[in-house]
């Protein structure tokens, strides 16, 4: 028998090390600009959603922000060409758009996807408080099955229609941009603070 896994979505988790200064220092720079300015409202409901500009700010917290996406997006496209069996990955370049989030309790995104990117992601500066327990989706990021209808056997789950992820401060999730997605409404006192991501990969040298 040939058992044949096709149309997979891939998803990246990545722990991102030695960011405590770096998250430390947005959080600073974003919370003085939410309190200067109103914000974006986009997918976002209650939460401030940033100008997308992020990868064109020259400070230099935000241009090792844009170095660290850009790095982590590549990644992410050489580790899926390999799963994928290409012999070999032309020289790549990527155009970078960021935005930032902070939620505070109640706060929440809509479903919606950008299907032009080829990536997007969510990278936590402060995930804020975890979750309560009697809600424990609270600030989770939902993907939704992207497949248009996936039949149910009940009692038996072959074909999962969403996955949660936990938000962990410093943690970068990195997904193709036509995957629908949301976020559960936050619970906590603290901020969450995260940054919105896409980039779109073309092949090139980098420019």
């Amino acid at each position: 028998m040939d058992f044949l896994a096709v149309f997979e979505t891939p998803i990246l988790v990545f722990q991102v090390p030695g960011t405590d200064e770096l998250n430390a220092a947005l959080a600073a720079k974003l919370l003085d600009e939410r309190a200067r300015d109103p914000g974006l409202h986009v997918s976002n409901r209650g939460s401030w959603h940033s100008v997308p500009d992020l990868a064109r700010r020259p400070d230099p917290a935000f241009r090792e922000l844009s170095d660290m996406l850009g790095r982590h997006f590549l990644r992410a496209t050489h580790e899926l060409a390999q799963a994928r069996g290409l012999p070999q990955v032309p020289p790549l370049k990527l155009a970078l758009t960021a935005w930032a989030m902070v939620m505070d309790d109640g706060h929440y995104t809509l479903l919606h996807d950008h299907a032009a990117a080829t990536w997007s992601s969510a990278y936590y500066v402060d995930a804020g408080d975890p979750p309560p327990p009697d809600l424990p989706d609270a600030g989770r990021l939902a993907f939704v099955d992207p497949r248009r209808a996936a039949p149910a056997v009940p009692g038996l789950d072959l074909f999962s229609g969403a996955l949660d992820l936990p938000a962990r401060t410093g943690q970068l999730v990195i997904f193709p941009g036509y995957l629908q997605h949301f976020v559960h409404p936050y619970r906590g006192t603290r901020p969450r603070i995260s940054i919105g991501a896409n980039a779109m990969i073309q092949v090139g040298p980098p420019a």
